[in-house]
């Protein structure tokens, strides 16, 4: 396939948006999910990709335990999902934020709670570390970001590619899934599609987050705009007619939400990067469910129904009465919002 003929004209686009809605209506079905990763952390010892808010905090960090979230935080945001009907888009930590071990038990309480395994991205890890874990995970993701290869290494320093890979290969090795990050806006193009597609297959990628970016004070990119919303749905729609059983997930910001509705026709399964506790049930959290019915998909999940926030955690936590309270507050945070915005 010429994928830059995808983007030569807007007939092209749009074909190929049509042509992905039908593939990914056949093979997928009609529903698109609501995830959200769990961030453990904001460090990052190697802190220093241009686009990253972690970048602008590290030389702010003297000591990188103060930088993680509490651990009841973490577990009381894995329940509101559960609620909500929210998948764990992934566990998530800076490099060097936790040992192996910690990061073994956070993912297994998250999944105790949720009942479903979850996918870490948390930087790279060796086969042996890999292997320490079980059911509760259900593969790596590599923090690719781009693979424009004459900008790569400016953009990510600390991220060279070959131990991105060796980790996927020795993934597969275990059986366990690979995923990827992708994010768009860096400074790519069309014409850098190919060597994104040959990546996919070569690695055996069974999940792809396509971000589009979001500028964050501090960096290199805090004055760029995010890239048109044709160009992350015609990316999308590239990688769904490749890769019909893909999974696509489409992230955006609160800025950004009318590309929801493109990038679910072009072929994404899922959206994300929303902030949950600003959005949820008020109108900025309708916007989001009425672009992806807009698109003929059902909603996997709520974004609006406050009635599913109150519950019972039934999975056992050893710091119950903190989970709860975190719970408790994080309740009260988006009913004030929500009312605010009746």
């Amino acid at each position: 396939m010429d994928y830059s003929e995808i983007f030569s004209s807007s007939q092209a686009l749009l074909e190929a948006i049509g042509r992905a809605d039908r593939l990914t209506r056949e093979v997928h079905g009609d529903s698109v999910s609501l995830e959200r990763a769990i961030f453990l952390s904001w460090w990052c010892e190697r802190g220093n990709c241009s686009f990253c808010y972690m970048s602008t905090q590290k030389k702010r960090i003297s000591d990188k335990t103060r930088a993680r979230r509490r651990v009841s935080s973490i577990f009381a945001e894995a329940e509101l999902l559960r609620r909500i009907g929210w998948k764990v888009a992934f566990v998530s930590g800076g490099y060097g934020a936790y040992s192996i071990e910690e990061i073994q038990d956070v993912t297994r309480t998250v999944f105790e709670i949720t009942g479903e395994p979850t996918w870490l991205n948390v930087g790279v890890l060796s086969g042996s570390e890999m292997e320490l874990f079980g059911d509760e995970v259900v593969g790596v993701t590599g923090s690719v970001e781009t693979l424009a290869l004459d900008i790569r290494d400016k953009i990510c320093p600390g991220k060279p590619l070959p131990p991105i890979t060796d980790m996927f290969d020795a993934a597969a090795d275990l059986g366990l899934e690979r995923a990827m990050t992708l994010i768009l806006g860096l400074g790519e193009d069309a014409a850098d599609l190919p060597v994104l597609i040959d990546f996919i297959r070569e690695h055996g990628i069974s999940k792809i987050t396509v971000y589009s970016l979001n500028p964050h004070e501090g960096t290199p990119y805090s004055d760029s705009p995010p890239p048109p919303s044709l160009y992350q749905a015609g990316v999308v729609a590239a990688l769904r007619l490749e890769f019909p059983k893909l999974r696509i997930v489409a992230g955006t910001w609160i800025d950004q939400l009318p590309n929801i509705g493109i990038v679910c026709l072009a072929g994404a399964n899922a959206v994300t990067k929303y902030p949950l506790l600003k959005m949820f049930g008020n109108r900025f959290g309708k916007k989001v469910e009425d672009e992806i019915k807009a698109a003929g998909r059902q909603v996997k999940g709520t974004f609006t129904d406050t009635s599913l926030l109150d519950g019972e955690l039934k999975a056992v936590v050893s710091n119950r009465n903190e989970v709860e309270a975190a719970l408790s507050r994080y309740i009260k945070r988006i009913n004030r919002r929500s009312e605010k915005q009746a």
